[in-house]
């Protein structure tokens, strides 16, 4: 899997639920802010420690062997996990399905996410958002394609590419969707599945903290500046939903729970834009995942999971 999943995706879904009485206008979608104090806390799965300094970005080292990375498509039941009183939001339900295909030379990844809210006043919309990219396995090359829908009504399609000079150099980004727009990227940055690997990597040698700039394509202003932290794996929840499928994919696995903050590149301000909390497999598989806006989280567990062919390249 993209470890990323198209997580502008999820940012756009987040800034549907702004707590106001009225339905939210049709407009790009803006990572969501700060929130007000509250007393109910996000859960702390899902929160590196903010407060404490930030780990320096790491260097690039060499990418380990991609097979260690498994074809497959993975489905997730999603609900709401937790959700302040200001956030306006009183329940999320849906489901995400997630392929990771192996095409010789790279890695397609094809993600939809269809979810229904349903907010304090009593409205509720539906989100289905589409997530596509070929990511070739030197990691200089990255193709993507994002459509994001609310109620039936297409909210923002973004398109392009993204090539790097080499692994740890700099690149470029140019968009053809929602408009023509390239620039630059920094040196350091690194592709969704690449980081991946590298998150893997370092989970396998015993690293605890790892930070490194990420771009996917999900969003119109550049990379993420990712910090990891990496420790045992979570126990499972009470009425966590059993795995149908092909489970000789998730059993025998070495297991981390890897907590991810993500800041705007050049920002490394005490709050981050959203975290990510995943129970990651040691062949890219997330048994679970955490997703913290501020406002409210979503559960992802993963219900079925379907092994796919490699191909004879």
């Amino acid at each position: 899997m993209s470890l990323w999943l198209g997580l502008g995706l999820w940012i756009n879904v987040a800034a549907f639920a702004q707590p106001a009485p009225q339905p939210p206008p049709a407009q790009p979608a803006q990572p969501p802010q700060q929130p007000a104090p509250a007393p109910t806390e996000p859960p702390q799965a899902a929160r590196p420690d903010a407060g404490q300094p930030q780990p320096p970005p790491h260097p690039i080292p060499d990418l380990p062997a991609d097979s260690v990375l498994v074809p497959n498509r993975a489905t997730y039941e999603m609900k709401l996990a937790v959700a302040r009183p200001n956030s306006g939001i009183v329940e999320v339900k849906g489901n995400m399905v997630l392929e990771t295909v192996d095409s010789c030379d790279g890695w397609e990844i094809r993600q939809r996410i269809k979810l229904t809210f349903l907010r304090s006043d009593g409205e509720e919309f539906e989100t289905d958002s589409s997530f596509t990219s070929y990511e070739s396995k030197d990691g200089l090359q990255l193709r993507f394609s994002v459509r994001n829908v609310q109620n039936d009504e297409v909210e923002e399609e973004l398109r392009g590419r993204a090539d790097l000079d080499s692994l740890g150099g700099k690149g470029r980004a140019s968009f053809t969707l929602p408009e023509v727009r390239s620039f630059e990227l920094p040196a350091g940055t690194l592709f969704p599945t690449t980081h991946l690997l590298l998150v893997l990597k370092h989970a396998r040698e015993g690293d605890k903290s790892i930070s490194y700039k990420v771009f996917d394509g999900a969003r119109l202003d550049g990379a993420f500046q990712v910090n990891a932290v990496i420790n045992r794996p979570p126990r499972p929840k009470p009425g966590t939903p059993a795995i149908r499928g092909d489970i000789s994919l998730v059993r025998n696995q070495p297991a981390w729970g890897v907590r991810f903050a993500f800041f705007a590149n050049g920002d490394q301000g005490a709050q981050p834009e959203y975290e990510l909390a995943l129970d990651l497999l040691g062949n890219g598989i997330a048994r679970s995942m955490l997703l913290d806006y501020g406002d409210f989280a979503v559960d992802a567990y993963l219900v079925q999971i379907q092994a796919l062919p490699r191909p004879k390249c």
